[in-house]
């Protein structure tokens, strides 16, 4: 029985991943809280493996299609990587009980973005440096790295509109871009939770597998399925989390 959940949420991280472009460490981190009991660190590094791997498929897919635009991805993904190293540090001296709410915050921030997405389209170009454009990506990407290191979320959800505002990227590009600042932060964080992966646990590699199964499988289905409606029932799943969450926090 517990293989078959084991596949099953594994296949559903990958699903989320591979439709979105993002998302899969919001469900993940809860996923691996009441369903497997992880402790909530364990949790945390686990699930940022989750996701470096469960990127990897749909970020190769649009590698191939030429659609990541590799300048802003590392522009990003570096300082990313470092910002999610440095809050992978931190979050050993920081009360799980303030993560949580730093969490869940960030749960709730995901659904108002799902459901009220900031104007894409027609926002005001002022004419900039490109020193400055570089700059200004490389402290969000920061910024998101540390959030990414404390709590385990990849972050799509700021990285997407962040991409289109400041780089001037197209939806589907920026989301292929970000799959790739994604797997460089979670990466990154995942070398800060090392020590803590729950490696003797024989259903962690059966997660991984099925995460990388449902990520392929989620990356055809989002070529098939309108995103309106599959983002707006995700934000639904997200905000009865963010309730479970609030309602019956995880044991230490």
């Amino acid at each position: 029985m517990i293989w078959m959940l084991t596949i099953v949420w594994g296949l559903f991280i990958g699903l989320i991943l591979g439709l979105l472009g993002g998302g899969g460490a919001l469900v993940s981190i809860p996923i691996l809280l009441y369903a497997f009991h992880f402790p909530f660190r364990e949790a945390v590094g686990a699930s940022l493996l989750l996701v470096t791997l469960g990127a990897l498929p749909s970020l190769l897919l649009y590698w191939r299609k030429q659609e990541v635009d590799l300048p802003a991805a590392l522009w990003m993904g570096l300082s990313g990587s470092l910002g999610a190293l440095l809050g992978s540090r931190f979050a050993a001296f920081i009360p799980q009980a303030f993560l949580m709410k730093l969490l869940i915050g960030l749960i709730l921030l995901s659904v108002w973005r799902l459901y009220r997405p900031a104007p894409v389209t027609e926002h005001v170009k002022t004419p900039m440096p490109a020193w400055l454009k570089s700059l200004r990506l490389i402290i969000v990407g920061l910024a998101i790295g540390i959030l990414t290191g404390l709590v385990g979320v990849g972050g799509g959800f700021l990285i997407v509109p962040a991409l289109i505002l400041f780089q001037d990227l197209e939806p589907r590009r920026a989301i292929a871009t970000s799959l790739l600042i994604i797997c460089l932060n979670a990466a990154s964080g995942t070398v800060g939770y090392w020590s803590t992966l729950p490696w003797y646990k024989p259903i962690f590699y059966g997660l991984m597998f099925s995460t990388v199964i449902g990520s392929l499988l989620g990356f055809a289905l989002s070529l098939k399925i309108g995103q309106r409606r599959l983002k707006q029932g995700f934000g639904l799943l997200l905000l009865l989390i963010a309730i479970l969450l609030v309602l019956k926090p995880p044991a230490p």
